[in-house]
């Protein structure tokens, strides 16, 4: 993984405009073998601060797709595989000099991680190493295209590619204030799988950049940061405008080492994820936040004993697939006479969902059933109650 953790900084807007240090693990990123650039080169690009405790804070890049997103690798969001809070995150576009006060900061309203990423990793990166944040502000950058698998000449080994970030220079070295950037060669999947031995299955699903000499690579806080290549030309031109995000710095052994690429979680396996949250698809969000539970609202209900009865509720939010667990009692707070459980599926917002229970021919009188959600993020909501009214048999 390419993140730097800093020890013993003061508070987070303080951070923005300073410098990042100390990295915290052998595989990371920052810029090696660079040169420095502006945000007017990379008007897409974002610096991130994350802050996990008050001792612990790693630095990653980004991308804006959106307005108001921006995505980032997923490791950058991640502590022992549990998504940060939102408040733990905040960030900046515009800033080529970290010790300026210029661009737009930002806080972060939602986190969404890939569905399908490893979070059991840990720093090693991986297939679909990606996130998204929603940011509280309209950001001013214009959003990077991300390059499809249909565009996969543009990526093609030998093809020039260019990343950038505020990572460290060297590896075990120190952060850089000014954005830097480096032109790397992309490396063919059986080249990558041989090179950074990992399965060719998974380097398919990444891209690898970088010279069999060393000397250049993306380094420890470079993480999530956008690796780019120029649609229609081999080599890029900074006057050109046709930029295509081709990748998100992952992970990688050492930094800028001999016979050792960086890795990319190749943007052509997640177009279709990011353009889902992009168009603010309520279940793609679901899946991936884990920031918001879901809530529930179940309805009264009257049944006879010894037939069945439908217990309706809604499932309102973000939640993508959910369970519920459904318990009947005689009253309010009362021993749990059932207990119901559905399966994991998906909930469309705004219309009812019903549960199918026979009443046993000994009930009767006045029930109270309640309902829980839990999303495929393991969030859970509150239960909520209603009544239930059971007529004898016959």
């Amino acid at each position: 993984m390419r993140r730097v953790a800093v020890l013993a900084l003061a508070a987070l807007a303080v951070v923005l405009a300073t410098a990042a240090a100390a990295p915290a693990a052998e595989r990371g990123s920052r810029i090696v073998g660079g040169a420095p650039t502006t945000t007017a080169q990379w008007p897409w690009i974002a610096y991130l601060e994350m802050e996990y405790d008050p001792e612990t804070r790693w630095s990653c890049g980004g991308s804006v797709v959106a307005p108001r997103l921006i995505l980032t690798a997923a490791h950058c969001v991640l502590e022992q595989g549990t998504p940060l809070r939102p408040r733990m995150i905040a960030g900046v576009v515009g800033r080529t000099d970290l010790n300026a006060a210029d661009g737009v900061e930002f806080g972060v309203s939602r986190i969404a991680v890939h569905p399908d990423y490893q979070r059991d990793r840990g720093f090693d990166g991986g297939p679909f190493d990606v996130a998204v944040i929603e940011v509280n502000v309209d950001l001013p950058a214009p959003a990077i295209p991300l390059a499809t698998a249909a565009e996969a000449a543009y990526y093609a080994p030998g093809v020039v590619a260019r990343v950038a970030g505020w990572g460290l220079t060297a590896q075990g070295g120190k952060a850089s204030d000014v954005l830097l950037q480096v032109d790397l060669p992309i490396v063919s999947d059986a080249d990558c799988a041989r090179l950074d031995e990992i399965p060719q299955s998974e380097a398919a699903k990444m891209i690898c950049a970088g010279r069999a000499e060393g000397g250049i690579d993306s380094c420890q806080g470079d993480s999530g940061g956008p690796l780019i290549v120029l649609a229609g030309a081999e080599t890029p031109d900074p006057a050109d405008d046709r930029w295509l995000l081709a990748g998100t710095v992952s992970w990688g052994y050492e930094c800028g080492a001999p016979n050792r690429p960086g890795l990319y979680a190749r943007a052509a396996t997640y177009t279709s994820w990011v353009a889902g949250l992009v168009a603010g698809d309520p279940v793609v969000w679901g899946r991936a936040t884990d920031s918001k539970p879901p809530t529930v609202r179940p309805r009264a209900a009257q049944a006879t004993a010894g037939t069945r009865v439908e217990l309706s509720y809604r499932v309102s939010g973000e939640t993508g697939k959910t369970r519920e667990t459904i318990t009947i009692r005689r009253r309010a707070g009362g021993t749990v006479l059932r207990k119901l459980t559905t399966k994991l599926a998906v909930n469309p917002v705004g219309r009812d969902v019903a549960v199918r229970w026979k009443v046993p021919g000994t009930y009767g009188g006045a029930y109270v059933w309640c309902v829980s959600s839990r999303d495929e993020a393991r969030n859970a909501s509150k239960p909520a109650c209603a009544k239930l009214t059971v007529a004898p048999a016959g």
